[in-house]
């Protein structure tokens, strides 16, 4: 191949790949305004993880209901995390018991809300479309160089309806590769801040840390 072929493909492929980012950039700008336009949002999800050099997989599943001011409510099998944005309660059904923590006290730095939003930090590199569930959909493969230390990639599926993300695919520094699958997503115009707050059931201890 002669030099002038060689650069000719070479601008091919950065006109390809340019000419998707700039729908990508549109269909991102689309998926930002959807959350802008409402004041808390729920959710269902399923969530597999392929951990990298190993055939099994994890499986979990449960609900989530998210508003600004890091308020959140999270809830799994056996499981649930509520945060009214200053304290956080955690349930353990096998412990049979609650903590109660400082927000600021979470072991980890990012609290599990904040994946739902991650997608929208990030630049898109390019987009396909593609059909998930019957439904139309625009693939968006992203640059996650901003979360380096927890990502290596990162892509998200957006409805091409409204731009709401229907399923979030992220992997990590060790090649794990989780899955979401983003059911039931709903904008709330409305905020109660009682559903932020654990209330245990009788005979369930609270063992507060704070």
């Amino acid at each position: 191949m002669g030099l002038f072929q060689k650069f000719f493909s070479v601008l091919c492929v950065v006109l390809s790949v340019n000419a998707f980012a700039g729908p990508a950039d549109s269909v991102m700008a689309l998926s930002k305004k959807w959350f802008d336009s409402g004041k808390a949002w729920s959710l269902n999800f399923r969530a597999r993880v392929d951990y990298a050099g190993s055939p099994e997989s994890g499986f979990q599943s449960g609900d989530l209901l998210v508003t600004s001011g890091d308020m959140f409510r999270l809830r799994m099998a056996g499981m649930a995390i509520y945060s009214d944005g200053k304290n956080f309660w955690q349930w353990n059904k096998e412990q049979k018991q609650v903590l109660l923590k400082l927000l600021e006290d979470m072991e980890s730095n990012v609290h599990p809300s904040e994946l739902l939003f991650k997608y929208l930090q990030c630049k898109p590199l390019f987009m396909k479309q593609q059909e998930w569930n019957g439904q139309k959909t625009n693939v968006i493969v992203l640059d996650a160089s901003q979360y380096d230390k927890e990502f290596q990639g990162m892509e998200v599926w957006l409805s091409a309806k409204d731009a709401s993300p229907v399923r979030l695919v992220t992997e990590d520094r060790l090649g794990n590769v989780s899955t979401y699958e983003i059911l039931n997503l709903k904008r709330q115009n409305k905020v109660n801040k009682d559903d932020f707050v654990l209330k245990p059931e009788k005979g369930i201890d609270v063992i507060d840390m704070r």
